[in-house]
């Protein structure tokens, strides 16, 4: 009943949209079982580690059948009232997103130039925005090995006629004295950290002494209290990285690193753009179900 594990470099959104309709299928079927929903949840939470926004997604679920369960609801209703909050919560997260590509026009510098890395699709969205609404924007990006989602980011925006220009991951901070901004997506916002794509931390401190101001889009779902400290950076198949490689060499695919907000402008959110200690505030009252604030025990 959960996503795809080894799912990498699909974009978060239609990922966290699955999780949401396999959850509102078991409430349906469970009548809003605070305990098999519980088990569900952290099992969505668990497949992508890194990702808070299925602890928010799952804290919702859970939230919602406590209370019925407290008020002592028939099973029927009880399956209502959890279907009912998922699917809000869904159309509040698309509704988010659209609302964060709406106003990232407003951060496109004067000269129109915008670095990124990897594919964050809000991000995508952005520029594409951007683009369309006669801004002038031309982008630099990586490749994002071993997965190379870069290269889709390139070509999505190649085919709507935004210049770009793609190094390897290695060389795109040699492309940012040409950047005016930095934009880049967040799989996680903590009270003063925050968890990206692995290269980030490095082409943050890249921009800050090229004095290239970097921004983070993300929903108020990926924010998330320190005190919960279920995510994780998992490691992934070295295979993805060398199939084939020799005796003795161990390859080490880590996809997810955190990085400090101090590095960055601030997060633009759909509620507006919030500095530093705003994110600290966000973050930190932000919900979080007790069957989701800790770690699985090892299987």
């Amino acid at each position: 009943m959960t996503h795809d594990p080894e799912d990498s470099i699909s974009p978060q959104t239609p990922l966290v949209e699955a999780a949401a309709a396999r959850l509102a299928i078991l409430a349906a079927a469970s009548g809003g079982d605070l305990d098999q929903l519980a088990t569900a949840a952290r099992a969505e939470a668990d497949a992508q580690p890194a990702m808070a926004a299925f602890v928010a997604l799952g804290t919702r679920a859970l939230l919602v059948a406590r209370k019925a369960r407290e008020e002592s609801a028939p099973p029927p209703e009880s399956a209502a009232r959890v279907v009912a909050a998922l699917a809000a919560w869904r159309t509040d997260f698309v509704t988010a997103g659209d609302e964060i590509v709406r106003r990232a026009v407003e951060l496109v510098p004067t000269s129109g130039w915008i670095a990124t890395t990897t594919r964050s699709s809000l991000v995508e969205r952005a520029l594409l925005a951007a683009h369309a609404a006669g801004r002038p924007v031309q982008v630099l990006c990586s490749e994002s090995r071993p997965m190379n989602e870069g290269r889709g980011l390139a070509t999505k925006l190649a085919n709507a006629g935004v210049t770009t220009w793609l190094a390897v991951d290695g060389a795109l901070g040699l492309l940012l004295p040409q950047a005016g901004a930095l934009w880049l997506g967040a799989d996680a916002i903590r009270e003063r950290t925050f968890v990206a794509k692995a290269g980030v931390y490095g082409l943050l401190l890249i921009a800050r002494e090229l004095n290239v101001t970097a921004y983070i889009l993300a929903q108020r779902a990926k924010f998330l209290p320190d005190r919960c400290r279920r995510l994780t950076l998992p490691r992934r198949d070295p295979a993805e990285v060398w199939p084939d490689a020799p005796p003795r060499t161990h390859v080490v695919n880590v996809p997810f690193e955190e990085a400090p907000l101090s590095l960055v402008r601030g997060v633009l959110t759909e509620g507006g753009f919030l500095g530093p200690r705003e994110i600290e505030d966000a973050a930190g009252l932000a919900q979080v179900a007790a069957e989701l604030r800790e770690p699985s025990p090892p299987a």
